[in-house]
């Protein structure tokens, strides 16, 4: 489910393969028309990057709110990534991994922080607050 920045609603179904079947696209057709009369946009979206898709997933697992860190590790995560730095770098400015990495990764998730997630997640992957670039 996306929300467009007109405000509209999009649910989007992402395939494995890159052609629908024909029961497939039965479905995507009245799920199309159910959209649609809900005053939503349905997009049918080929199959995900597979490194993407396994960051995402990681990252999921952090989208619960007890793992924000508060106010104060949410500020200092947007200055210690400020600029773009290394994960590790910016993780050690800020404190102890073991308490920074669930913020960071919860930050990764809503967006406030971001980093290329096409490609592998690891230590020295560049992580920078959102208005930063």
């Amino acid at each position: 489910m996306l929300r467009l920045a007109d405000g509209q609603g999009v649910l989007a179904d992402c395939t494995a393969r890159g052609e629908l079947s024909r029961r497939q696209r039965s479905v995507a057709a009245v799920v199309g028309e159910i959209c649609t009369a809900a005053g939503w946009r349905y997009w049918v979206l080929g199959p995900v990057d597979p490194v993407y898709r396994r960051n995402v997933t990681w990252l999921a697992g952090y989208r619960h709110p007890r793992h924000h860190g508060g106010g104060l590790m949410a500020d200092a995560l947007q200055e210690a990534f400020a600029e773009p730095a290394p994960l590790w770098e910016g993780v050690r400015r800020v404190g102890d991994p073991l308490l920074v990495l669930p913020a960071l990764f919860h930050a990764l998730w809503a967006g406030r922080l971001e980093a290329d997630l096409g490609g592998s997640m690891h230590e020295r992957m560049p992580v920078w607050a959102q208005a930063a670039q």
